[in-house]
């Protein structure tokens, strides 16, 4: 049963990988880095001032998307447990493979359907690959 794969996981690892993903993003979402251009593409898609989005909006975002890569590092290593993946070049395939398609793609249903622009699209699927390639290359080498 896919619970007992609960019993079997690497909790340091998965850890270890939900502070990469955490690192990923800090560095992604940087002003100098893709910081200034997401913050473009939100206040332009949403309305939102970009006042409105530094005061305030991402410190209350914050905790419900560590919330949400933990799910997501949990899940990974459960997956990469039901595969065997016992290598960091299994981690970095499998992390490639389901963050290409399971996320990019549910990724892009605001595109396709509320006009979320593409750019917006590009720079949040691109850190979410990131960070799932990372993660899968910490989870698999701990296997």
């Amino acid at each position: 049963m896919i619970l007992d794969f609960f019993d079997d996981l690497n909790w340091v690892a998965v850890l270890v990988a939900w502070l990469a993903a955490f690192a990923i993003g800090s560095v992604w979402y940087a002003p100098p880095v893709l910081g200034n251009r997401w913050a473009g593409y939100v206040t332009g898609f949403t309305r939102m001032s970009k006042e409105e989005l530094a005061a305030g909006s991402m410190a209350a975002a914050l905790p419900k998307w560590l919330v949400g890569m933990a799910v997501n590092a949990i899940a990974l290593a459960l997956a990469l447990e039901a595969m065997g993946a016992d290598s960091v070049g299994d981690g970095i395939v499998a992390g490639l493979v389901l963050g290409i398609g399971l996320g990019a793609t549910l990724m892009s249903w605001p595109v396709i359907f509320a006009r979320m622009p593409l750019g917006l699209w590009a720079i949040n699927t691109g850190a979410f690959l990131a960070m799932q390639v990372a993660m899968g290359a910490i989870l698999g080498a701990w296997n």
